[in-house]
């Protein structure tokens, strides 16, 4: 990740990038003010096609900011790279998500997506409630649902005894879980992940580690998840609330 809106850990004098995959180097970060931060040369990133037909960088946020939410931030992802965002209550994490979404539009800065970007919010959209789990995962894809099982099954993250559950049954959890499980299997260049980990248990977050270990395209997590933290050596950016903030 090419963070402009962020400090950079060195040793040795060398600067430390992170790589792709789950997890990867550690590279921590503190937002900042942009306006003097200069962006580096994209082509110097490591090119690789993903799923959603992108490669270099992904999402490209300059200068990006939301009155009393989201102070003014920078940064860059490439294709196969994982951030972490973190910081305060306030600080404007979910609030990013949102803008690098397309879901808010910001009150200034610009934006660049590559690809198809797929968004996990907190509050997990799952459908019709009426339908069994396994035909909510194959829902608008082709072939009828029985095709699909094998691949959901291959995640880890239900067991074929829950394929036949309704969705209005489920638990909060497991219909983020559901949620996730159709992000994961689509053809997109980033996910955007709003605190996966939450209603899920220890167990359930290693599940989910596990998928998303696989997933090839760019990755950006919001997370206060402490198991998911201390295991995390992608890059990390660490915003700061601004002044009379009041959504996180």
């Amino acid at each position: 990740m090419h963070v402009a809106s962020a400090e950079k850990a060195h040793g040795g004098g060398h600067e430390k990038t992170a790589k792709p995959g789950y997890p990867r180097e550690d590279v921590p970060g503190r937002a900042q003010n942009s306006s003097n931060n200069a962006y580096g040369n994209a082509s110097d990133r490591v090119t690789r096609m993903v799923p959603g037909g992108a490669c270099g960088v992904v999402l490209h946020a300059t200068d990006i900011s939301v009155a009393n939410r989201l102070t003014s931030t920078s940064f860059a992802v490439a294709a196969g790279e994982r951030v972490l965002i973190t910081g305060p209550n306030g600080a404007g994490k979910t609030t990013l998500l949102r803008v690098l979404a397309g879901e808010l539009e910001p009150d200034s800065g610009t934006i660049t997506r590559r690809g198809r970007i797929g968004y996990l919010a907190q509050e997990p959209r799952t459908g019709d409630p009426g339908r069994t789990l396994l035909a909510a995962f194959a829902h608008g894809r082709r072939g009828v649902a029985d095709e699909h099982a094998e691949r959901l099954l291959a995640l880890g993250l239900f067991s074929r005894e829950q394929l036949t559950t309704r969705v209005g049954e489920l638990s909060t959890g497991q219909r983020q879980r559901l949620a996730l499980a159709r992000l994961v299997t689509e053809p997109t260049a980033a996910l955007l992940l709003d605190e996966p980990t939450n209603h899920l248990s220890p167990g359930l977050v290693e599940d989910l580690e596990t998928a998303l270990s696989h997933y090839a395209g760019a990755l950006v997590i919001v997370s206060h998840d402490r198991r998911l933290r201390s295991r995390w050596q992608g890059a990390l950016l660490t915003l700061r609330a601004p002044s009379h903030a009041g959504v996180p």
